[in-house]
């Protein structure tokens, strides 16, 4: 009953705060413990939904960190540092390649592996209704 009462943009903001990174259970090479799980899960929605996996793209790490960047910037929420959340893309992507480009001084450090989504979609809503059965 009191979930009829939130509008749909509370659903979503609701819905957008449950956990979809990888579950405390399992093993990870990341260690989270200076990172707030707002930050961590962020980022993870942010790599999931605007990332892929494609063998035949480069991606420069930095413009990758950028819109991740100005992501959180829009969402008033602080982002990860460059090294935190490379280590989290490498943990959603482990059969990405990083390579170095360019001279000394002058280096860029791309991704091997990975592309921007063509189609970057809204999270489906969870159906919320809830059905009062009369006794």
């Amino acid at each position: 009953q009191d979930v009829q009462k939130f509008s749909d943009n509370d659903k979503l903001y609701l819905y957008l705060q449950l956990p979809s990174g990888p579950s405390l259970g399992e093993k990870s090479s990341l260690d989270l413990s200076s990172l707030s799980a707002a930050e961590y899960m962020h980022a993870c929605n942010w790599i999931r939904n605007h990332l892929e996996e494609h063998t035949d793209t480069c991606l420069p790490k930095q413009d990758v960190y950028d819109a991740y960047k100005r992501y959180c910037d829009n969402l008033c929420c602080h982002p990860l540092s460059t090294a935190n959340f490379g280590k989290i893309i490498r943990e959603i992507f482990p059969n990405i390649k990083a390579r170095r480009l360019g001279g000394r001084g002058q280096s860029k450090y791309p991704s091997n592996g990975i592309r921007r989504k063509t189609v970057v979609s809204l999270p489906p809503l969870p159906s919320l209704d809830l059905k009062v059965t009369e006794t």
